[in-house]
C-alpha cells in the first residue's frame, strides 16, 4: 500500500472518530456514520432522542445541520450533493431525507442492473429552511426546498418546493384499486 493511500486512510479514520465523538453525547440511540464524514457539519446544540444515520457518499457532498435542530429518531440523512438543514428544525420519529437514488430510472441500462450496483443519481439538492417541522414517517426526496416555518404532515412525501409558513400534506402515492404505476411508460 502506498504512503499516500495510508495517509488518506488515517485522515479519514481521524475525521470519523472526531465526528463520532462529537455526535455521540447528542444521540441517545445508535449512531451510524457512513462515507466522507469529514463533510458533516452539525451545530453543537443538535439533539436526537433515538437512532441517527448520516451518510455523505460523494466528494462534492456535504450535510450541514444548523443550531437548535432536534429529532425524535430514528433519523436518516444521506447525500451525494450539498444538503442543508436550517436552524430550529424539528424532525419527528422515523424521518428520511435523501438526495439520491440507486440509478436513474430514465436510463434503460440501469433497469437491468442489480439496484445496489447502479451508480448513485441525484436529481437536485435538498434545502430545509429554519423552524421547519417534519412529521412522523415523513420522507424528503430530491430535489426539495422546504421554506422556513413550514410544517410537513406525518407520512408525507416531499419532492419539490414547499412554501414558507405553510402546512404540507404531501404527495399522494396511494394507488386506486386496479391501477398500476408504470414509471417506464409514464402511466
Amino acid at each position: 500500500m502506498s504512503r499516500d493511500r495510508i495517509m488518506r486512510k488515517l485522515v479519514a479514520a481521524h475525521a470519523r472518530a472526531r465526528c463520532w465523538l462529537f455526535l455521540r453525547p447528542r444521540v441517545t440511540g445508535r449512531l451510524k456514520l457512513r462515507g466522507e464524514v469529514g463533510r458533516i457539519r452539525v451545530h453543537p446544540s443538535f439533539r436526537c432522542d433515538g437512532d441517527l444515520w448520516l451518510g455523505v457518499h460523494a466528494s462534492a457532498a456535504s450535510i450541514d445541520i444548523g443550531a437548535g435542530v432536534s429529532a425524535s429518531g430514528p433519523l436518516v440523512i444521506t447525500a451525494i450533493r450539498p444538503l442543508h438543514v436550517g436552524s430550529g428544525v424539528l424532525f419527528g420519529p422515523n424521518v428520511l431525507v435523501t438526495d439520491h437514488y440507486h440509478g436513474d430510472v430514465r436510463d434503460p441500462s440501469h433497469l437491468g442492473m442489480t439496484p445496489s450496483r447502479r451508480p448513485l443519481h441525484s436529481p437536485g439538492e435538498i434545502v430545509i429552511g429554519s423552524d421547519v417541522q417534519l412529521g412522523a414517517n415523513s420522507v424528503v426526496l430530491s430535489p426539495a426546498q422546504i421554506g422556513s416555518g413550514a410544517v410537513v404532515a406525518a407520512n408525507a412525501v416531499v419532492k419539490g418546493r414547499v412554501r414558507e409558513r405553510t402546512i404540507y400534506k404531501g404527495l399522494s402515492l396511494a394507488r386506486q384499486h386496479g391501477q398500476t404505476n408504470d414509471v417506464a411508460s409514464g402511466g
